[in-house]
């Protein structure tokens, strides 16, 4: 299993999304796509997961992202957004799997996302990211994550 980069097939994955995701990335996609990767595991030429992995600000941050989450980028973090699990794969732990992969790919690399469900937070923690900040709007409460890489120069 190995992840392969598949900006060519952005339709096909944004089309897998949630609709209130595709509505945020799909406008962006032309003006971000030269600083983003989209990273998926295929099987048998069909995306089982994918993420896209972005090393520049978003266009579409949000006030508790721009406060908490700029430092990381000029650190050298990168950002990784709508990780998604094909619906008929999931409890499959591909979400667990892409993140590995992810991480050996450069052992040396630290990202950060954030995240609005309290679930996704404890599947973050259970792959190694630690939650560094909660935003203060508890109708609209989000987390930061981070993974710190063992080996950083």
């Amino acid at each position: 299993m190995k992840l392969e980069k598949i900006n060519h097939r952005y339709t096909e994955f944004f089309n897998m999304l949630p609709e209130d995701w595709k509505e945020i990335i799909s406008p962006i996609w032309d003006k971000i796509k030269n600083t983003a990767t989209i990273y998926a595991i295929l099987d048998k030429g069909s995306i089982s997961a994918s993420g896209i992995i972005f090393t520049e600000k978003l266009l579409e941050m949000t006030d508790f992202e721009l406060k908490n989450g700029q430092s990381l980028f000029d650190k050298g973090y990168a950002y990784i957004g709508f990780l998604w699990v094909a619906e008929n794969r999931r409890n499959e732990q591909l979400g667990s799997k892409w993140l590995s992969l992810l991480k050996k790919q450069d052992v040396k690399q630290g990202f950060w996302l954030t995240i609005e469900e309290a679930g996704l937070k404890k599947f973050y923690e259970k792959n190694s990211f630690q939650t560094i900040a909660e935003s203060e709007d508890k109708e609209n409460i989000e987390w930061l994550c981070v993974y710190e890489p063992e080996i950083r120069e």
